[in-house]
């Protein structure tokens, strides 16, 4: 029966590694080598770290340490791993470089055996061999899949002593070391582990989950329909990583920015009341996760995607189509995103670095409240309209969104239309209503019809109570008919957030106001789009000085960035603290 469990258990630490294709080509390299030299060793592992009596206390955390399974723990033991046939490399650290006693009794309990077998013990072997040599300078995946620098001399921080090591088993090979080879935590492990960071951390936690690895489990058939596993592998997964990337992964460099719980607190609860979903189901929830959010998404930057220019970099909520969000410019000059003054400390983590941060770097309209830009030509943005006909044009310009245009048609020369457009993804703050009217000569150049437009617009929304509102500007505006103008509608503070909703709660109406004896003006209109501006807590503009010209090229400017001066930065010391472990 044990047998059986040790089979188990090795095709459970084995199997996560098969699609590691050029990992696995060099240890069989080295395997076929040893191979030909013989193979001269005749004890397993287990044989020869019990042999020697300055590793009994790695030995007895061996026998007291279990192997998991789809994190429930098995009957086997690393020491009955390490007298298996699965092929290893060991690293066996001596007595008195770690702490036997306080990791024994960590496996008195299910939590801590598995602590001590995934931060210790795990941290310590590898599959495949490894040999040591004066050529060597690889990066070995442990069996807890994080990557150490392999050197001539030492494993990360552990030296080997001198003449113990390449030491050949039936079963690998050992090497001797003077030193704890030092669990680091990767980025997520220390969000989600250390108590300092616990205010986001706590956060993250909740949407984390195990799920089933299909390639890496072993089908046994189907059963009603659905498949059934004989051996099922999991993984753990977070939703949220859709979000943050993968931030648990060991084969990425990440670089994030963390503020401390008294710099984080007035940050989140100004962002929370932006994120108010008054009457929605479960309304504390959504608002609460949303602010977390919009808060966290541009404080992570993977440094393996990002471009080799000079000027910017971004973070990894980046999309180009939502440039110019979440691209940060000049980044390490002073005021800049990465400025060094601003930090406190660094964090060296087993795939990049955590900041602590003095200052939180961002206003609410850098990273979440932005202008809404509800495009004219877009029939699904129509709710509604009386008097006239919508006419969808094409145009391509600077100044123009999305390169199109409704050319709103009254239905007679003297019909004052009425035309309705829903706004989605608002929040519960403050914005500037605006309508952007583009001149005739978007459609025809040699056009000599420079009459204004005079409208009126009402506001559709719902208050915290979910009842159906609005409120009328009855102050009529009208456009400069020379240029692409943005016309200021009104000002007005939403109760409510309705940011990724399934349903919209707010609209916007025009209302042409033209009476039969103004011929100055024009009846019909080219409709750009319905432009929210958010305004600032102290009621200035919160985004852009010039109308909807910051939007002006969205698809046409390239980022630029630049990594070398962030790694030259701190993310190189990645790589100098694993020269440090050269000796």
């Amino acid at each position: 029966m044990k047998l059986k469990n040790i089979y188990n258990a090795i095709v459970a630490l084995a199997l996560p590694l098969l699609g590691l294709g050029g990992l696995t080509s060099c240890a069989d390299r080295w395997d076929d080598h040893y191979d030909r030299m013989g193979r001269n060793g005749t004890e397993s592992l287990l044989q020869l770290v019990e042999e020697r009596q300055e590793l009994s206390d790695f030995v007895s955390l061996l026998r007291a340490t279990h192997v998991y399974n789809n994190n429930h723990r098995t009957e086997v033991t690393y020491a009955d791993l390490l007298a298996s046939d699965q092929t290893l490399t060991v690293w066996a650290p001596v007595n008195g470089s770690f702490n036997a006693d306080s990791l024994r009794s960590l496996c008195g309990t299910e939590q801590g055996d598995s602590t001590v077998g995934r931060h210790f013990v795990m941290n310590h072997m590898a599959h495949h061999l490894y040999s040591m040599n004066a050529q060597t300078n690889e990066d070995v995946k442990m069996l807890n899949d994080k990557l150490l620098p392999l050197y001539p001399q030492s494993l990360y921080h552990a030296t080997v002593r001198r003449g113990d090591y390449n030491l050949p088993a039936t079963n690998g090979l050992l090497h001797v070391v003077e030193d704890d080879a030092q669990y680091t935590y990767n980025i997520y492990e220390a969000l989600t582990s250390m108590a300092e960071f616990d205010h986001f951390g706590r956060f993250l936690s909740r949407f984390e989950k195990q799920e089933l690895d299909e390639n890496a489990s072993i089908q046994a058939g189907i059963v009603d329909g659905r498949k059934v596993y004989s051996d099922s592998v999991m993984v753990k997964e977070n939703a949220l990583f859709r979000v943050f990337d993968q931030i648990m992964s060991e084969d990425s460099t990440f670089a994030m920015l963390v503020p401390d719980e008294a710099t984080w607190k007035p940050v989140y609860e100004e962002a929370v009341r932006f994120f108010n979903y008054g009457a929605v189901e479960k309304a504390d929830s959504i608002g609460e996760y949303w602010a977390n959010v919009a808060l966290a998404r541009d404080l992570i930057f993977n440094r393996n995607v990002q471009r080799s220019e000079q000027d910017s970099i971004f973070s990894t909520s980046y999309t180009p189509m939502e440039w110019p969000y979440h691209v940060f410019y000049e980044p390490f000059e002073t005021g800049g995103l990465m400025d060094a003054a601003n930090r406190k400390d660094s964090l060296l983590c087993s795939n990049g670095y955590i900041y602590r941060i003095k200052e939180w770097p961002f206003r609410a309209e850098d990273i979440y409240f932005h202008p809404i830009v509800t495009q004219g030509e877009r029939e699904a943005n129509v709710t509604g309209y009386k008097d006239c006909t919508l006419n969808v044009r094409s145009a391509i310009g600077d100044s123009i969104s999305g390169n199109g245009y409704v050319d709103i048609v009254p239905r007679t020369s003297t019909s004052n239309w009425t035309a309705t457009f829903e706004v989605r993804n608002t929040l519960s703050g403050t914005y500037d209503i605006c309508a952007v009217i583009l001149p005739k000569t978007v459609y025809l150049a040699n056009s000599r019809d420079f009459k204004p437009n005079k409208l009126k617009a009402t506001l559709n929304y719902v208050d915290e109570q979910g009842e159906r509102q609005s409120v009328s500007f009855n102050e009529e505006r009208t456009n400069d008919p020379y240029r692409v103008d943005t016309v200021m509608i009104g000002r007005f503070t939403f109760p409510v957030c309705n940011y990724q909703q399934p349903d919209a709660t707010v609209s916007v109406q025009l209302q042409c106001s033209i009476t039969n004896r103004q011929t100055s003006y024009s009846r019909e209109m080219f409709l750009d789009c319905i432009y929210l501006k958010p305004v600032s807590e102290d009621g200035e503009d919160g985004f852009l000085d010039n109308g909807l010209d910051g939007l002006d090229g969205f698809s046409q400017q390239r980022m630029k960035t630049n990594w070398t001066n962030f790694v030259n930065d701190g993310l190189d010391g990645l790589d100098s603290e694993r020269k440090e472990g050269q000796k």
